[in-house]
């Protein structure tokens, strides 16, 4: 079955039809004539679709059928096979189709699930790191001197706090640029980045910071939000004695209940990061020798971030354990993973990602998943440690305290980290 190609398409192709002034004796029939479209023009090379995302899925529709058939076929009202006046070539072309086989290089800054799946199953995936404060910073500055116009440092920096990409930060300074000239100006204030900011009501980039110190009860996990973009994700906890048995758990700062599935099958449920406090609290009890029951916890996820309740398991079970020990967590330390409630660390994803993101904050070494240990080599800057099982975390992650005594830990190995000293060397890194 032949699909229908509408006239004029410059993807795919377009058949043009001649206009006659009339009927004489030198009239003819109307004829075809198919011009060729970018898809024809890309046989035997590479056709690069720039924001492919982008595309009407009429036209997505028939870039499918072409990357199938490996050839173009046109259709027009015009085209009759019988009409003994149609050139051969003509008819070859509505026949036989054009060809097109060719390699499909496509750009978007889409997400990921807003592509059909059907292209996403015929491409390599590559995901670009998203630009760091300094690259947004270079672009703007180029594109200050570009106009000629000086850039004020302190606008250079406003500007790398609001533009997560060189689009944004090109936009930020030709619109204070123009306000500048306007007021007869040759130079960008701080004053005019801010005013830009203001007005189109930006939002500043996320970009935390490790601790300056180790506190009790405070760890910083790993998050990840949009397409390859990671983040340095607090945990905070807060434990008070109660009567035995009688304490409490408050969670905050995490939405109550997600929608999740694809349009159209929607399914609600609670929100895993309930769940995966919920798994901490009885892998502390059944191998970390704790009784979180005995006190009144207060879990705490502040600034509003996006959580993926099971990756972010580790890093709670860190600050409750700290906070029930009275013993502070290694400020220097960013983790992920998921915790079972045996007390086993078990992979996550985006780890690529999340890695990036700590050592963009500072942190000196990361702790994640044994079998995530092949994505953390990928990561220079950083040193990666990876874990099994709780206990092991626990040691690592914690630093000597004054905490109560507690049960003895199966196989647990104390391991005390000064606040000056580097991570231990035990263990598997990468």
């Amino acid at each position: 079955m032949r699909t229908p190609w509408c006239n004029g398409d410059p993807l795919i192709g377009s058949v043009h039809d001649p206009i006659y002034q009339g009927a004489g004796p030198m009239g003819m029939a109307g004829i075809p004539q198919p011009k060729p479209g970018a898809v024809t023009r890309a046989h035997g090379g590479i056709l690069f679709l720039d924001e492919i995302g982008e595309l009407h899925p009429v036209q997505m529709n028939k870039l499918l059928k072409v990357l199938e058939d490996r050839k173009v076929f046109l259709e027009s009202a015009y085209y009759n096979a019988d009409d003994p006046n149609l050139p051969s070539h003509i008819q070859d072309i509505f026949e036989n189709g054009l060809p097109a086989d060719f390699r499909l290089v496509g750009a978007t800054t889409r997400s990921p699930e807003e592509i059909p799946a059907a292209i996403r199953s015929r491409c390599l995936e590559v995901f670009f790191h998203p630009l760091e404060r300094s690259h947004v910073q270079r672009v703007a500055a180029t594109a200050a001197g570009k106009l000629q116009m000086e850039l004020d440092p302190r606008g250079l920096e406003l500007v790398s706090q609001y533009a997560t990409n060189g689009r944004e930060a090109v936009n930020i300074i030709q619109t204070a640029a123009g306000l500048a000239i306007t007021e007869g100006r040759r130079a960008i204030g701080a004053a005019d980045v801010a005013w830009v900011v203001t007005s189109g009501q930006l939002s500043p980039r996320p970009d935390r910071r490790v601790g300056e110190r180790p506190e009790v009860g405070v760890a910083n996990g790993l998050a990840v939000y949009g397409p390859h973009l990671g983040l340095l994700l607090e945990v905070e906890v807060v434990a008070e004695r109660a009567p035995r048995g009688r304490g409490r758990l408050t969670v905050t700062g995490i939405v109550d209940e997600e929608e999740v599935g694809a349009p159209g099958h929607v399914l609600k449920r609670r929100s895993m990061a309930h769940a995966s406090v919920a798994n901490v609290l009885t892998a502390l009890r059944q191998v970390g020798g704790m009784r979180p029951q005995d006190h009144h916890l207060h879990v705490n996820f502040p600034g509003g971030m996006p959580v993926d309740g099971p990756s972010a398991g580790l890093t709670i079970a860190v600050a409750v354990a700290s906070a029930l020990d009275a013993r502070p967590v290694d400020n220097s330390l960013a983790m992920t993973g998921e915790v079972s409630v045996r007390g086993l660390v078990r992979p996550v994803g985006g780890v690529a990602a999340k890695l990036e993101a700590a050592r963009q904050a500072g942190a000196q070494w990361a702790m994640i998943p044994d079998e995530n240990l092949g994505e953390g080599a990928q990561v220079q800057g950083i040193r990666v440690v990876g874990v099994s099982r709780l206990v092991d975390a626990l040691d690592r992650a914690l630093l000597p305290g004054n905490g109560p005594a507690r049960a003895a830990r199966p196989g647990r190995v104390a391991i005390e980290l000064p606040l000056s000293a580097s991570p231990p060397s035990a263990g598997h890194a990468g």
